[in-house]
């Protein structure tokens, strides 16, 4: 009883580390790894992911394509695939072996664009250790653009606030773009608040900490060719 007991506890207190991610041995029994995680199309998605096990045990591969929304602050929430968006993968299921990998290719044909997914593909131990069988899902985020934004439709303000500065990036329209760069800017200053997806008809909030005894003065982003510019309040 008393062996039993602490085999059971064992596998418990295991399966709790492993869902927050703080033990070697998880990483042992569930080391993987997926790539690209970012890939971005034009009208149509023809690409692929790339699966990893770099493992010590032959791991199962369950791939398919679900749906996201983003936050305000570009946080991924996964559901369930728009039915009106096909995608077709060349494998749904594949068996790595130790150390083995593999590349899936997909490709989708959005019904409307902008379109986006995220191709989600789980590992399991084709032979659960100790009798413990723990799956983990990885994604790659698909994004499928259609024409260019309207810069008019997009909305820039921003404000200091303590240590940083916090910026609203607004999208009143229909498409979908890319933020390829944004600045802070001050007196021979400069802090970078990076790059994002700016999707339809959404806000993005970001922020650059700003440190610096001279105000900010000016926050600038680029989309495509053409540069927006707000005042900092």
């Amino acid at each position: 009883m008393v062996s039993f007991r602490m085999k059971w506890l064992f596998k418990y207190r295991l399966l709790f580390l492993c869902a927050v991610g703080l033990t070697l041995a998880c990483t042992r029994m569930q080391a993987q790894w997926m790539g690209p995680t970012f890939q971005e199309f034009n009208k149509k998605a023809r690409g692929a992911v790339e699966v990893t096990n770099t493992g010590d045990i032959p791991n199962l591969v369950f791939c398919k394509a679900e749906g996201f929304d983003v936050d305000e602050h570009g946080t991924i929430q996964r559901h369930s695939l728009d039915p009106a968006l096909h995608v077709r993968f060349a494998a749904e299921r594949v068996e790595l072996p130790p150390k083995g990998s593999r590349q899936i290719s997909f490709d989708a044909i959005p019904a409307t664009v902008p379109a986006w997914f995220v191709v989600t593909c789980t590992f399991s131990p084709v032979v659960p250790q100790s009798g413990v069988k723990i799956n983990m899902a990885i994604y790659s985020v698909v994004i499928v653009y259609g024409g260019p934004l309207d810069p008019r439709d997009v909305a820039v303000s921003a404000k200091h606030v303590g240590a940083k500065v916090e910026v609203e990036v607004k999208n009143n329209g229909p498409g979908l773009a890319r933020v390829s760069s944004g600045e802070v800017l001050g007196h021979k200053k400069q802090a970078n608040i990076g790059t994002f997806i700016l999707f339809p008809h959404q806000r993005r909030l970001v922020e650059a900490d700003w440190k610096e005894t001279a105000m900010p003065e000016t926050v600038r982003i680029q989309i495509g060719k053409k540069r927006l510019e707000a005042p900092v309040n």
